[in-house]
């Protein structure tokens, strides 16, 4: 009834504790029922049978190390096999690192029971553990072995092949030579039946399911050639293909250690950040600090981290200063200073200073944990084309062993060939058509791609976009932060209204709040964070210092502006400078202009863009004349381009109207890419076919 030991041992002392009233039925007590949510209790003894499992039914997820898995179609035999046990909600195979991720209810199945499911279908399954590298180790020498064998009894049957195939034997005595067939039977039989053990043993498994796998192409490829060339030995015959048999077997075991490598490396990345999650927290409690486990955390908390502890949570530096290494989460190796007010993210480093942390995101809401959700579920998604890959290769083996008994019978009665020469006709099908390949090259190419990308800084939510990304029509890129820097730096304001304006965005992480506070640090301003900090997106920001109640946005922000303040602004604009008005009081008191540069190699990769026919959008909250400034700087930095489309611009629209003009180009039968690094850019990015989030984006 209990899913281990410890869940029942729990379970009594809970009882002991007088939780549980005696004389009542244990299935009826609150400690019974909520320990079926928790999960202690994998199902409800002699419980009904029902029909169907009610949608808010406790749900937990399972991952299982698998082992066995030779091609795509084994992923799908455990999937279907899975999804028919009652209790499992959903299931996906990660075939490219041999992880299997189960959703079920523990209320209706015992975990158990889904992992005998699986050994039934004959695989290998296991708890998965970031660190088994000691069973991984193990599977590999088993494998190396089996290959190095397969291979050394290869090249001497090659070799003695070779001999016979040039006549170097037809001077030696035939109560010599007659020998030479056994030692290539005695040769080949070990590299079939110790080397392939494996293929034939899911062929195998899959007969007495009445499944057709690939494997059933090998083994009956091997068998085949194998067999044959001992009938033609025990007779005497000199038509032998044991170098067949071992050369499928050694080729096979060749390309499933090349395949081994690439999952070993995807999933290595995953237990990688799995162990970056930290698994407990030092917490400050009435003035003491003790260690909690990470689960125990709550938003709310203050959390100490000392030099060289990982963060373990999000959240705001209340006290203390420290250069944080926040590699793992951005990639940028430079270590970032954090003080008072600073955002920090969990799973990264405290180098050189203590903070006292004040957690906003824990658990599964951290960054990190988003991070890790994002690469499992881009790694367990599957194309278009590796769905139809799955699909055909189902279809295609038996299709395969139809057409090779066709050959056979086509050989030897419709054309009058000998029985030989049709059944190796019929072997050579078997042996040439086998879809692993393709099965197996696709997830791999896919997982592939997704590793190199993140290489480079990109991560891959789903592997479908991998698809999608060929086929865009529009590039819609948000200006600020995207196509330029975003590290702002103010060029014109009051002195005297800096300290004003950097109160209001103390906490603020948008880029130009960052040059307020910069630029009011270097005037020596004193600044306190304001109160009631209110922020509109794609507008600005409110807040009130003192009895003032301070405002700072874009032009749309505020109700009306003098005519000397406008005309300022549209000076700073006509230069390409970003600019701002603020205020206090309903009151518009001041425009504030800030630089910022064309990112390096934005022009470039627009210029390759509009060459490849890609419509090139340019979206800014800023004014036209702004964003049509950059614009002008990237089309000069590129050259003229006869026949390109030119950059199109889009100035002052809001979240929703983005969100809009992606919509529009959509109706018109185009595939858009957004591209975009704030808030403000979030319905745009969802609303696209295909979004791009900047790793250094302000949100």
């Amino acid at each position: 009834m209990f899913c281990c030991t410890g869940c029942m041992n729990v379970y009594a002392i809970l009882v002991e504790c007088g939780l549980a009233a005696s004389g009542m039925d244990l299935r009826e007590t609150d400690l019974f029922k909520r320990s079926l949510e928790l999960g202690l209790i994998s199902q409800r003894p002699a419980a009904p049978r029902l029909q169907a499992i009610p949608a808010n039914a406790p749900a937990q997820d399972l991952m299982l190390h698998l082992s066995g898995l030779w091609c795509s179609s084994c992923a799908w035999l455990i999937e279907h096999a899975l999804g028919r046990l009652r209790g499992v909600l959903s299931v996906e195979v990660l075939f490219a690192s041999d992880l299997v991720k189960v959703r079920y209810s523990p209320q209706y199945l015992p975990p158990e029971k889904i992992r005998e499911r699986i050994a039934e279908v004959g695989y290998g399954v296991a708890e998965w553990d970031p660190s088994r590298d000691r069973a991984d180790a193990g599977e590999r020498r088993d494998h190396l072995l089996r290959l190095g064998v397969a291979a050394f009894l290869w090249i001497n049957v090659m070799m003695l092949n070779v001999a016979i195939y040039v006549g170097y034997f037809e001077k030696i005595p035939a109560s010599v030579s007659r020998y030479v067939p056994y030692i290539l039977m005695a040769l080949a039989t070990p590299a079939v039946f110790y080397s392939a053990a494996p293929i034939l043993r899911l062929a195998g498994r899959g007969a007495r399911m009445g499944v057709v796998r690939m494997e059933s192409l090998l083994a009956l490829g091997i068998l085949a050639a194998w067999g044959y060339s001992v009938v033609q030995t025990l007779s005497g015959g000199n038509h032998l293909y044991f170098d067949t048999a071992c050369a499928i077997v050694t080729l096979v075991l060749v390309g499933k250690w090349t395949e081994r490598s690439a999952k070993e490396k995807t999933s290595h990345s995953i237990a990688l950040l799995h162990r970056m999650m930290p698994r407990k927290a030092r917490i400050l409690d009435g003035g003491h600090e003790r260690f909690v486990s990470i689960d125990a955390v709550r938003a709310g908390d203050e959390i100490v981290v000392k030099a060289g502890e990982r963060i373990p949570v999000d959240g705001v530096v209340l006290a203390g200063e420290s250069h944080v290494d926040e590699s793992v989460i951005t990639g940028e190796s430079a270590p970032v200073g954090k003080t008072h007010g600073s955002a920090v993210r969990g799973g990264s480093v405290s180098i050189d200073g203590v903070l006292r942390i004040q957690a906003t995101s824990v658990g599964s809401e951290s960054t990190l944990a988003q991070v890790l959700r994002t690469v499992e579920r881009a790694l367990l998604s599957r194309t278009g084309v590796e769905r139809a890959v799955d699909r055909a290769s189902r279809v295609f083996v038996p299709v395969v062993i139809g057409l090779a008994l066709l050959t056979f019978l086509g050989w030897r009665y419709g054309a009058s060939a000998a029985t030989s020469e049709a059944l190796m006709r019929g072997i050579a099908v078997l042996v040439i058509a086998c879809p692993c390949a393709l099965g197996i090259a696709t997830p791999l190419a896919v997982t592939a791609a997704i590793g190199a990308a993140s290489k480079r800084g990109i991560l891959v939510g789903e592997s479908k976009v991998l698809e999608t990304v060929a086929r865009v029509d529009v590039m819609a890129l948000d200006k600020t932060g995207t196509v330029t820097e975003g590290c702002f730096s103010v060029l014109h304001g009051n002195p005297q209204h800096v300290p004003l304006l950097a109160s209001v965005e103390a906490l603020s992480e948008h880029p130009l709040g960052k040059a307020i506070v910069k630029h009011a640090g270097q005037i020596c301003a004193d600044f306190e964070p304001a109160a009631d900090v209110e922020v509109r997106k794609g507008l600005g920001i409110s807040g009130s210092v003192g009895a003032r109640r301070v405002f700072i946005g874009s032009r749309r922000m505020v109700t009306s502006v003098h005519t000397d303040l406008l005309e300022e602004g549209q000076q700073w604009e006509s230069k390409g400078a970003t600019v701002a008005y603020y205020g206090w009081d309903g009151d518009v008191k001041g425009v504030i202009a800030f630089g910022d540069r064309v990112r390096a190699g934005a022009a470039e990769l627009i210029g390759t863009l509009r060459r490849r026919g890609v419509r090139v959008l340019l979206i800014s909250g800023d004014s036209a004349r702004t964003t049509r400034h950059v614009a002008g700087l990237i089309e000069s930095a590129t050259g003229p381009m006869r026949g390109a489309p030119e950059v199109e611009i889009r100035a002052g629209p809001l979240p929703d109207e983005k969100a809009a003009t992606v919509a529009q180009l959509q109706r018109e039968g185009l595939v858009v890419c957004m591209a975009g690094d704030g808030i403000n850019d979030a319905p745009a990015l969802a609303q696209a076919d295909l979004g791009i989030a900047m790793g250094s984006g302000t949100d």
